[in-house]
Order: structure tokens, then C-alpha cells, then sequence
């Protein structure tokens, strides 16, 4: 049983108010140590160097999108056991492809992204 405090989550997003939101909504969670990148490339440097239990991925962003970020992070083999939230509206869910772990619709809820990570975590404490 992981303590919230201890996961570490990088949150993928192009928009500004969009990653202050997740950071909020993770902090609510209990989740303290959450980077932010505004691209996937950027995202993806970031993990070559740390370690991180999740990400969250916007799926619409310029350059390399979100699903294509997931299939970039599960060909690594020292990434590849990272758990991939896309985090997109509904109306893209099909979009989200076969690399990603989870699918989270935007705007985020406190109750559904909890109940993403413990599934792949394990239960919070």
C-alpha cells in the first residue's frame, strides 16, 4: 500500500492551466512530488532522468501527441513499467491507442484519477 506522498507523477500538457489543474487535483490526493512538462519530448527527457510511478498525458498536443508519447515511454526498456494515463475529453477517447495504460477524461475528478492510480499502484494511503 503505497502512501500518496511517495509517488512521484509527471503530468504532459501544453496548456498551462491544464497542468496546474492536475497538480491540484493531485495534491488534493495526497500526491506531492508532481513534475510538469509542456511537450512530450520534454516529458520524455525528464524521464531518462528520474524516476517517475505515472504519467499523465494530454493527448492533443504539438509535435508528438500523448498516444504517441506512451508507445515512445513502453518501447524503453527501463521505462516500459511506467504506468500512462491519457488524459483527454471524451470525445477523443478512441484516439488514445494501445501503448496507454489508462484512460482520465478532462476536466479532471479527484475520485476517478484516485481510483487510476491505486489500480495501478495499488490502494493509497
Amino acid at each position: 500500500m503505497p502512501a500518496a506522498r511517495t509517488i512521484a507523477a509527471l503530468v504532459v500538457d501544453d496548456q498551462h492551466s491544464m497542468r496546474a489543474m492536475a497538480r491540484l487535483v493531485l495534491k488534493e490526493i495526497g500526491v506531492i512530488d508532481v513534475a510538469v512538462a509542456a511537450s512530450a519530448d520534454a516529458a520524455f527527457e525528464q524521464m531518462l532522468g528520474r524516476r517517475f510511478d505515472v504519467v499523465i498525458s494530454d493527448l492533443n498536443m504539438p509535435g508528438t501527441n500523448g498516444a504517441e508519447l506512451a508507445e515512445r515511454i513502453k518501447a524503453h526498456p527501463e521505462l516500459r513499467s511506467v504506468p500512462v494515463f491519457l488524459a483527454t475529453s471524451n470525445a477523443y477517447r478512441d484516439q488514445a491507442g494501445t501503448a496507454v495504460d489508462r484512460f482520465v477524461a478532462k476536466p479532471f475528478v479527484v475520485a476517478e484519477l484516485r481510483d487510476a492510480l491505486e489500480a495501478h499502484l495499488g490502494a493509497l494511503s
